[in-house]
């Protein structure tokens, strides 16, 4: 090599160095140039703050709009609207909308050098398409959704999706050894959640009843003791006495059917006695509410089932579960790795609905 490209390359490796020691791991005089040519703390904070913007990571901007959307998405999926919710209310579920969005955008910086191993399919972004632009009653609705969120229309809305799909893709391989759940663990679940697991005895129930206000205990039992004997010498059938006796106003819709009762959904005078009695053998019981002439018509013993039966049921939510806590770490290490990218304009968080 000749002297003066030694000299030359010399000069480039010691000016890179400078670069990244001032630009990028220090503040050197430089990087204070820039700085001023962008303006002044303060004046950055005013603009922000004039513009709506609540956040910034990596100096790219998260609007109040895009926070107030994110509210908007959480109290639609609980059936509520913005009419429900007080100043304290807002204020909370704004915080946890910024925070989402916050990690979201240094998952994103992430992800965007490694894009190409974790590609999206059509397929994929037109479903999440399709639950998106359900919410919205025509077409205007999410145009103007999507301009309050600050997208250029349907491809950038597209290309949103695509990101947060990829983002999620990223998310499962860098987490996928954390949250493995391995056979031992399963059945060690399983045997310890064995109570949880079997399904109680059931007995499917009928009645006619009659109301305690309404009657006195020596004309209730005549009446029922009278529909017993039709029902046992099969003069009347049970589902016609009920609709002429019974004042249970819903059950009797269908023939005093109660359908399928374990003992610890109904009240402890009413289940003792059906759990004692012998499907097809009616009988008269009173409880707090009045009488009822009942009929046990099934019955179903109480089943545990085997591991094998509910292994994969068991490993999934495992992983479900496991799943939330490991992408809660890996995102609060992403902010103590960059603790300087992120910057938050809290008081734009009290003021009224963006939009």
């Amino acid at each position: 090599m000749s002297s003066p490209f030694v000299i030359r390359l010399a000069a480039w490796s010691v000016l890179m160095l400078y670069l990244l020691f001032d630009l990028v791991l220090f503040e050197g005089p430089l990087k204070k140039q820039v700085y001023r040519m962008q303006g002044s703390p303060t004046e950055k904070l005013s603009n922000d703050l004039e513009r709506g913007i609540v956040a910034r990571v990596f100096t790219k901007p998260i609007l109040l709009s895009q926070v107030d959307y994110g509210v908007d998405d959480l109290l639609w999926r609980g059936g509520r609207s913005r009419e429900d919710v007080g100043e304290i209310e807002r204020l909370a579920l704004r915080k946890a909308v910024l925070r989402e969005l916050c990690d979201l955008s240094l998952l994103r910086e992430k992800v965007a050098l490694n894009d190409k191993e974790f590609p999206v399919t059509d397929a994929e972004i037109e479903a999440v398409m399709l639950r998106f632009s359900s919410r919205f009653n025509n077409p205007q609705d999410l145009i103007k959704a999507m301009a309050d969120f600050g997208f250029e229309g349907e491809k950038e809305l597209r290309f949103r999706i695509a990101a947060r799909l990829q983002q999620n893709k990223y998310l499962d391989f860098h987490i996928a050894r954390g949250i493995a759940v391995t056979d031992e663990e399963a059945r060690a679940w399983y045997t310890a959640h064995t109570e949880s697991l079997t399904t109680p005895a059931l007995r499917k129930v009928r009645h006619i009843f009659l109301a305690a206000l309404e009657h006195s205990e020596e004309d209730a039992q005549r009446s029922l003791n009278e529909a017993l004997d039709f029902i046992q010498s099969a003069t009347n059938n049970f589902a016609s006495l009920n609709s002429k006796l019974s004042e249970d106003e819903r059950s009797k819709k269908v023939g005093g059917d109660l359908g399928w009762l374990s003992q610890q959904r109904i009240p402890n005078d009413f289940a003792d006695a059906v759990f004692a009695l012998e499907p097809h053998q009616p009988a008269i019981i009173k409880t707090k509410l009045g009488w009822h002439l009942v009929e046990v018509t099934d019955s179903k013993p109480s089943k545990l089932e085997s591991f094998e039966t509910l292994e994969t049921e068991i490993i999934v939510a495992l992983e479900t579960s496991r799943r939330k806590d490991a992408v809660a770490e890996y995102r609060r290490n992403l902010h103590r790795q960059h603790p300087r990218k992120v910057v938050v304009h809290e008081s734009l968080l009290e003021e009224p609905w963006s939009n």
